[in-house]
């Protein structure tokens, strides 16, 4: 086994993979917030201490999912609470009502490509296909997403760029539930909730049971912590806010 690793060590060092191959991952953790790998291209760089008010965004990928949306959004309106839906093209075009019902309700929706594609893994013209297929299915339904989220948070040099050019503003996130890896909801409770800061943004999958049975709780201890779940609209819109207010603050005097 030792002989194995240094010989794929050495195969690596001889052949090292190019950026448009191992693309990007959403590996920044919580707050202070350094956008490079949370919102690309953003200007908004700032520790939670200047956000006015605590708030989160709640994010669901790769739905929509016939079965679970349909009860997430029943536990939303509940809590009177908002979120993004990425929402994976294909899928949307066999459930119009449900992005439809999604927009009526607030929510925002969000292009996470037509196929579930690892984007570094594409050439640009593949990756501006997905993404515009996706729009269009989304059309569908009413939506208007102004949200991209690479599926597997994995980029190439030239997403973020293509994915502009289409109108779409790139998020990944800041805490992972790793529902997808169909853990007890207990877990996920717990996952987010220790993640929780001030202008956090939440991962999670509608596609998945488990969150389905831990979102109660998730927003229900969240709001005791005094958090407020809000689409990812409203976050920039306080991010922006509290990025001006960091800047006065580290201004020079008179």
């Amino acid at each position: 086994m030792k002989r194995l690793s240094v010989l794929a060590t050495l195969l690596l060092a001889a052949w090292p993979l190019r950026a448009e191959e191992v693309g990007w991952v959403a590996t920044h953790g919580r707050a202070g917030f350094v956008t490079a790998h949370l919102y690309p291209g953003a200007a908004i760089t700032l520790a939670p201490q200047h956000l006015a008010s605590p708030i989160v965004a709640l994010t669901f990928d790769d739905g929509p999912h016939g079965a679970n949306d349909p009860q997430i959004l029943e536990i939303l309106r509940q809590h009177k609470a908002a979120a993004t839906f990425f929402l994976i093209g294909r899928n949307a075009a066999h459930h119009r009502d449900l992005v439809r019902v999604m927009v009526a309700a607030g929510h925002e929706v969000g292009n996470h490509t037509h196929d579930h594609i690892r984007l570094s893994q594409h050439t640009a013209t593949e990756q501006a296909a997905t993404i515009a297929n996706a729009n269009a299915a989304l059309a569908l339904g009413g939506a208007q997403p102004r949200w991209f989220r690479p599926p597997f948070g994995s980029l190439a040099s030239d997403t973020v760029a293509i994915a502009r050019a289409q109108g779409l503003e790139t998020m990944l996130w800041t805490v992972d539930s790793k529902d997808y890896r169909n853990i007890p909801a207990a877990e996920v409770e717990e996952r987010v909730i220790t993640g929780l800061t001030p202008g956090a943004v939440v991962l999670m999958h509608s596609n998945h049971h488990n969150t389905v049975e831990a979102l109660p709780n998730i927003l229900a201890r969240g709001e005791a912590l005094g958090y407020r779940f809000v689409t990812l609209t409203e976050w920039k819109s306080w991010m922006e806010r509290a990025s001006f207010v960091a800047a006065a603050v580290k201004a020079p005097g008179p």
